[in-house]
């Protein structure tokens, strides 16, 4: 008597569904791959940029000149005794250091397939605070096998990165002036 309910209830479960997987069951994550692989899917970029340039210079310029004349003669007899000598010597040297670090993390879309199946990303955020505005854009193309199994990418991992950012510069206290103050400052 158990196996014959035991069935009705499978049959039934069977014949209600169009299939045994369902996307809405909350079991579904569990077996299925939760990362991007085609267009529309979303997956996170991790931003973490660094770059340092060094460059430095050095050069050294010695000039040496020497001119003399004699006492004038006969008429010219007035003319005293003229020397010039002179030295220049010059040295230069200079050292400028770039750095910087770049850290951010952005939500991209697949916007295309490359023949190879690489993935096309698009991406852009922006973020207002008060009047201050910073925006990230990002394209590229990523593998997805470097897709890692959270869904995110490193921004080193992306081929043909472009990544830019651009936003207002931070202000520092006093900066600005009023009118007064800015007109006294422009007449002294």
């Amino acid at each position: 008597m158990r196996s014959w309910w035991l069935g009705a209830l499978l049959l039934a479960s069977i014949a209600g569904a169009d299939s045994l997987y369902s996307p809405q069951s909350p079991f579904a994550r569990l077996f299925c791959d939760t990362r991007a692989a085609q267009v529309g899917d979303v997956l996170q970029v991790l931003i973490m940029e660094t770059a340092q340039a060094n460059q430095t210079a050095n050069e050294q310029t010695a000039n040496k000149s020497d001119a003399a004349m004699g006492p004038g003669q006969g008429l010219l007899n007035f003319i005293p005794l003229v020397g010039y000598g002179g030295n220049i010597t010059s040295s230069a040297s200079g050292t400028t250091t770039h750095a910087g670090t770049f850290t951010s993390r952005i939500a991209v879309t697949v916007t295309g397939l490359a023949p190879n199946g690489n993935l096309l990303i698009e991406g852009s955020r922006e973020v207002r605070v008060h009047k201050d505005v910073q925006t990230i854009k990002l394209t590229g193309e990523v593998r997805p096998q470097d897709v890692g199994a959270d869904n995110t990418v490193p921004s080193y991992r992306v081929a043909r990165a472009q990544i830019s950012y651009s936003g207002t510069n931070p202000r520092r206290p006093g900066s600005k002036v009023g009118f007064i103050t800015g007109l006294l400052h422009w007449l002294f």
